[in-house]
């Protein structure tokens, strides 16, 4: 008996309302601990298709290496960062420092504090590429971009009063203007919305991603937060059609995947575990930012507190979904 979407996308509603709040943040102040704990949970998450399967033929390893070669590819393009307000701050320090001194892209925020400090209504930005304090320089200029698309992030001089991520007694001064930034069309939202929710009925294969490489994640994260938390009226319009989307993605391709599993059962699950190693790029712990703003995945340079809190919540990520896998087959041994 096929199963009923009601249940799923009411899990999935739940999901979004309360990832909505965490989630962005999280990434956004602890970026390679949070994509440590997700590479953990999609690893281990390889071993339920994997179990699933009936048999091992040749066509299983041409599907599955399609699809992971396809995956990995895709999720190597650079974010579309098209539709983000641009700008430049200067970070200053008390003192020189000693020694050269970090502002990685991804890890520091350069905040908005026109909510009273309320992060989840405020407009972040980060470096648009790595970015050094010389030895013996207390401050350093560089360009910053938005974290989200939208007019939202187009900004008068002065609005950007807050850093985050950056060492102690760090403070930064906007020097101009924000500009460049353009609200997503409606009609972009929906087709995203439809093609995110779509993805998170394959397993390893987020929809938070998909958001993500479509420049849409934190303008989507932050429109939603803006009708839960703050009962926004001017959000409610691209929220109503944001969730229109994930009902009609998941309740078409909840019942596609269902035919192919019937028809295919073995190569659509070989092809599934392809997609979820695949996409296991975008979620490497650790990468940097090079001047050209391409991001790419680096082996940590010392195994530090990061690296191994890192390390830490991927063991705990795989064995969240390797305990839930266990409990989930002793349990249909019973049933």
């Amino acid at each position: 008996r096929q199963a009923t979407p009601g249940p799923l996308c009411l899990g999935v509603g739940a999901a979004v309302v309360v990832a909505s709040r965490f989630i962005p943040d999280l990434l956004d102040r602890y970026p390679a601990q949070m994509r440590g704990f997700f590479f953990g949970l999609v690893l281990a998450s390889v071993v339920v298709p994997i179990r699933m399967m009936k048999t091992r033929k040749p066509l299983h390893a041409v599907s599955f290496l399609v699809a992971m070669i396809g995956t990995y590819v895709l999720f190597g393009l650079p974010i579309d960062a098209s539709e983000r307000a641009t700008g430049r701050v200067e970070v200053s320090l008390p003192s020189a420092v000693e020694q050269d001194t970090p502002l990685p892209a991804m890890g520091v925020l350069l905040m908005t504090d026109r909510h009273g400090g309320s992060a989840k209504r405020e407009v972040s930005f980060g470096p648009s590429r790595d970015v050094v304090i010389k030895a013996g320089e207390a401050s350093v200029e560089f360009d910053v971009v938005a974290r989200m698309a939208g007019t939202e992030a187009n900004l008068e001089s002065g609005q950007i009063t807050r850093i985050e991520g950056g060492p102690e007694g760090a403070v930064v001064r906007q020097l101009g203007a924000t500009e460049g930034g353009v609200a997503p069309s409606l009609l972009f939202i929906f087709l995203a919305g439809f093609i995110a929710i779509s993805a998170m009925v394959l397993p390893g294969i987020s929809g938070s991603f998909i958001l993500l490489m479509l420049g849409l994640y934190h303008y989507m994260t932050y429109t939603l937060r803006a009708v839960v938390y703050d009962r926004d009226p001017d959000a409610l319009g691209t929220a109503a059609v944001f969730g229109v989307a994930l009902v009609l993605g998941i309740t078409t391709f909840s019942r596609l995947l269902n035919w192919l599993l019937k028809r295919h059962h073995d190569v659509t699950l070989a092809a599934l575990v392809g997609l979820m190693l695949g996409s296991l790029r975008r979620i490497w712990p650790f990468t940097e930012t090079g001047y050209d703003g391409i991001v790419s995945n680096v082996l940590p340079a010392s195994f530090d507190s990061t690296a191994a809190v890192s390390l830490g919540l991927a063991i705990l990520g795989a064995a969240i979904v390797l305990t839930l896998e266990r409990v989930g087959r002793s349990k249909g041994a019973l049933s």
